[in-house]
């Protein structure tokens, strides 16, 4: 039986429902990076003893990190114990994060993205095996809808006839929500009744919201703020759906728009190439390039034809590649592998 230990109360609850054994508690870090500073010894040294002791009397035999920060205690806690651990990495590290977490010397590596994997082991050489996983979605709740329920974007103050360019996520810089209000300003010229709603929250939306007003543009653009679940957008708002990111791994929010059938329009930054077919399953632009954004922005304007034969094919890709369930048997198979080979290496010992 799996044991849950995680800082996470939604993660932890999600885990409680499913019968799964849960520890709360928080995972120290030893970490000097600029502002960044943790030095928490103590409770350090602590947490590993706690992890090896807990290895032991529960006969677990593996650990997986789900972050690269926690594997800087899983890794000393697994060597202990002398059982495999598993890094798995959603994000790029420099080789300063990559030393001290350990990452380098867990028994297998996954990556969220192949630009990732690639970036990360750039930097440093890896012991252990590595596999890039695609994140995945759940496409029996994220689908198409065959009528939208109008009232969504009654509730907003968006016209029924208009052409929706929508961003789920959180309000910063990394985000790129500059770059697409700049980007929809200029598109806004040409066709008035073109809307942009943005989800999420975050530091900076005053900043952007100010932009929007700098622009010209804030009778335009919907900020939402933070919203529990953006299933209702993707499926009764958005007719696009955009990300202008500066950087990011393998976003959740490409998955989910293909999943429920929208095209997407994306930087083509990191791992985004690798979750939007470019001309296929949406369109990509220059990352920071806001008038190559527009310009992609103008060329899905007029044509509803072209934007459901992206969407049709984004959901196809998302159900063939990007499935729950895909990415459950991925992980279930590198444990149960894992698990077996550390098996037949104590047995050869």
């Amino acid at each position: 039986m799996p044991l849950l230990w995680s800082s996470n109360t939604e993660l932890l609850a999600a885990a409680h429902r499913e019968g799964i054994e849960t520890i709360r508690s928080s995972m120290p870090e030893i970490m000097i990076d600029g502002k960044h500073v943790r030095l928490q010894f103590f409770s350090w040294v602590a947490t590993i003893r706690r992890i090896w002791k807990l290895i032991g009397r529960r006969n677990i035999q593996l650990l997986y990190c789900n972050g690269g920060s926690t594997c800087q205690v899983g890794y000393y806690a697994a060597k202990l114990a002398r059982v495999p651990l598993i890094c798995h990495l959603h994000a790029p590290y420099n080789r300063r994060y990559v030393l001290l977490y350990r990452l380098h010397r867990a028994a297998k590596v996954i990556f969220v993205s192949r630009a990732i994997e690639k970036s990360t082991s750039q930097k440093q050489c890896f012991a252990g095996r590595c596999e890039v996983i695609y994140n995945g979605v759940d496409i029996h709740r994220f689908r198409p809808l065959r009528e939208r329920d109008h009232q969504w974007r009654e509730r907003l103050g968006l016209p029924g006839g208009a052409v929706v360019f929508g961003q789920v996520s959180s309000l910063i810089e990394r985000k790129g929500i500059d770059i697409l209000l700049r980007g929809f300003e200029l598109i806004s010229r040409q066709e008035p009744a073109a809307r942009l709603v943005i989800v999420g929250d975050g530091p900076q939306r005053r900043e952007y919201e100010l932009l929007a007003n700098k622009l010209g543009i804030q009778g335009r653009v919907v900020f939402t703020g933070n919203q529990i679940d953006p299933l209702p957008f993707y499926q009764h708002v958005f007719d696009v759906n955009v990300l202008a990111s500066r950087s990011d791994a393998f976003p959740l929010s490409l998955l989910e728009a293909s999943a429920c059938g929208l095209p997407n329009l994306a930087a083509s930054v990191d791992g985004i190439p690798e979750a939007v077919t470019d001309q296929v399953t949406g369109s990509l632009f220059a990352a920071g390039d806001h008038r190559m954004l527009a310009a992609k922005m103008v060329s899905l304007l007029p044509s509803p034809g072209l934007r459901r034969a992206l969407g049709e094919a984004g959901r196809q890709r998302a159900a063939r590649e990007f499935s729950m369930e895909h990415y459950c048997q991925s992980i279930e198979r590198i444990i149960v592998e894992e698990t077996t080979a550390s098996f037949v290496h104590k047995g050869n010992s």
